[in-house]
């Protein structure tokens, strides 16, 4: 009734852009489709971004495919993989009705986007391992898409164990950073596959989505209720093009997983007690510690393939990734502008305590990254000061205003206040890539 109400009731003429920006969509998705399946297969062995010493392996295809399968069952795990929002729960999953029915559409499109983001996946790591016949990996990575999105709704019905994606994203996670070690050592294991093992694991994935197919009428409201917010905040930062409504979420979310702590005295003084609460905070929070080695280890992984020139970016790229993660205390304050009235003193005063931990941590992972850049002094004060002072910018930007200047050219609206408000941060960041350049 809702459908037939919104076809009978939507405007004439906005029928047209909707035909054409559906076109053009179609057209982005078929170039990209035809993109991935024309490109040679050795198109990243012969970028000019890499080092001439360095020997395809085709290892790095087993690494690229356990990465794309620990990442997909870590999305699975936080949206459900099914969600639905108040309405929809409150309206209709909440009267007598065949809930099963309801909620097959829903899992047909999650395992149709779980194929595709399979596929590219296996494609994305015939092009790792140089791999010619890529068609077998790109199923074999449809297939387990489709198996984990299948596991992922037998667990939210109940019918696996509740930490069955978790074990599995633990499981493909060490999987890919043993494929890692081998292939940075040398050691090679064959990437071509037969279509023999191709076509058993596509018959275990149908026999789990047949599974999860009867099995999804299961699934409570508390259940689909669960992953809504992080659906709906993705939903939001990707069309307010705000990545901090996302990970509030997600931190909320981590929080509620730590619970409770024991109370602690802070120090009298006020500067003292606002590092000592960020030092608490990732002290009970390791995830920073975990992002930062895993930084670590494909910096040195990526930095010894590529050229000087990259190399140097990545060194950046990952200072400045330390330096974010360690700096959650930094955006909590200045999100917060009842806790700066609180606390009584200017921004300044409040904020640079809490810079310690993040420019400590960006000097730390600089220093142990330094033979990537041939323990150059300047690139290293260049990456550091880059580094944290575009965490600085980004974590103290204001929240984004969206009724600022528009400049009105051929094709449309160009919002000129939102393209400046999005890169306080990002600007310092080029400007620091430009400086490495200089200096390699």
């Amino acid at each position: 009734m809702q459908r037939r109400f919104a076809r009978a009731n939507t405007p004439g003429g906005s029928r047209t852009g909707t035909i054409v920006v559906a076109v053009l969509g179609a057209y982005v998705v078929a170039g990209l489709a035809w993109w991935l399946t024309t490109r040679p297969a050795t198109v990243l062995a012969d970028s000019a971004l890499l080092s001439g010493a360095v020997e395809g392996n085709p290892t790095w295809a087993w690494v690229c495919g356990a990465a794309v399968i620990a990442s997909g069952s870590a999305v699975a795990r936080a949206v459900g993989p099914l969600a639905t929002s108040p309405e929809h729960g409150f309206w209709m999953l909440a009267t007598p009705v065949d809930r099963a029915a309801l909620l097959r559409p829903r899992v047909m499109a999650t395992f149709v986007v779980a194929a595709v983001a399979g596929a590219a996946g296996g494609r994305l790591a015939a092009y790792a391992g140089a791999v010619t016949l890529w068609t077998p990996l790109a199923g074999v990575g449809a297939a387990f898409g489709v198996s984990v999105a299948a596991a992922a709704v037998l667990t939210q019905a109940r019918v696996l164990p509740a930490r069955t994606i978790s074990t599995l994203q633990v499981l493909f996670t060490v999987t890919a950073a043993g494929a890692a070690v081998a292939a940075t050592v040398g050691f090679e294991v064959r990437a071509a596959l037969p279509w023999t093992p191709v076509v058993a694991v596509v018959g275990v994935s149908v026999g789990l989505a047949v599974g999860a197919m009867r099995a999804c009428g299961r699934i409570t409201a508390t259940e689909l209720d669960e992953g809504a917010d992080i659906a709906v905040a993705a939903e939001v930062s990707i069309i307010g093009m705000d990545l901090t409504v996302l990970t509030g979420v997600a931190n909320e979310r981590a929080w509620r997983r730590i619970a409770h702590r024991p109370t602690r005295t802070l120090p009298r003084n006020r500067s003292r007690a606002l590092l000592h609460v960020d030092v608490l905070r990732h002290v009970h929070r390791r995830s920073a510690f975990v992002v930062t080695a895993v930084t670590l280890a494909g910096a040195w992984t990526i930095g010894g393939m590529v050229s000087p020139i990259v190399a140097a970016w990545v060194q950046m790229a990952a200072v400045f990734l330390a330096a974010m993660v360690f700096s959650t205390g930094l955006r909590e304050l200045s999100g917060n502008p009842e806790l700066v009235g609180m606390l009584g003193a200017d921004d300044r005063s409040l904020r640079l305590p809490l810079t310690v931990l993040p420019s400590c941590a960006a000097a730390a992972v600089a220093m142990v990254t330094a033979p990537l850049v041939g323990w150059s002094v300047p690139a290293l004060v260049t990456v550091v000061a880059g580094s944290c002072g575009a965490v600085y910018r980004l974590r103290t930007r204001p929240p984004s205003t969206y009724d600022g200047l528009v400049l009105e050219i051929g094709v449309g609206q160009l919002p000129i206040d939102l393209i400046r408000q999005k890169l306080r941060g990002p600007d310092c960041l080029i400007l620091t890539a430009a400086l490495l350049a200089a200096l390699s």
